[in-house]
């Protein structure tokens, strides 16, 4: 993969962490394309910005903040990059920070000369 493209995906990506971590859900949702799919952690499959908004907002409080490792990324056309890697999301139970790690496969595509998530998926990273 190019690095333009590796670095379009990791600078969305920080801009989607920096956004999780201070849970500002509208500037989350915007990072969305106006179609997109959205597997989150429950069984609702989200195809709005709006949908995907109404997810992180009901994720527990306790969910404080997410690491991206650099993900695998695959161009998929010009406008078009899909990117698959690993996520950590970090919780606060009974006061002792836990890890939650999660597979990540975002695809992105150019939306009015910006880059968008289409499709958004996680599930859990299986133990080793």
């Amino acid at each position: 993969m190019s690095k333009e493209g590796t670095a379009a995906v990791v600078a969305l990506q920080g801009v989607w962490k920096a956004a999780f971590d201070s849970r500002r859900f509208d500037d989350l949702a915007a990072l969305y394309a106006k179609d997109t799919a959205f597997c989150g952690s429950t069984r609702t499959l989200y195809e709005t910005p709006a949908g995907v908004r109404e997810y992180f907002r009901a994720l527990p409080a306790n969910v404080v903040r997410a690491d991206f490792a650099v993900p695998h990324v695959v161009r998929l056309g010009e406008d078009a990059l899909a990117a698959t890697g690993e996520v950590t999301f970090y919780a606060l139970d009974d006061g002792k920070l836990s890890e939650r790690p999660y597979r990540m496969t975002h695809v992105l595509v150019r939306e009015d000369g910006q880059w968008k998530i289409a499709t958004h998926h996680a599930s859990p990273r299986p133990p080793a």
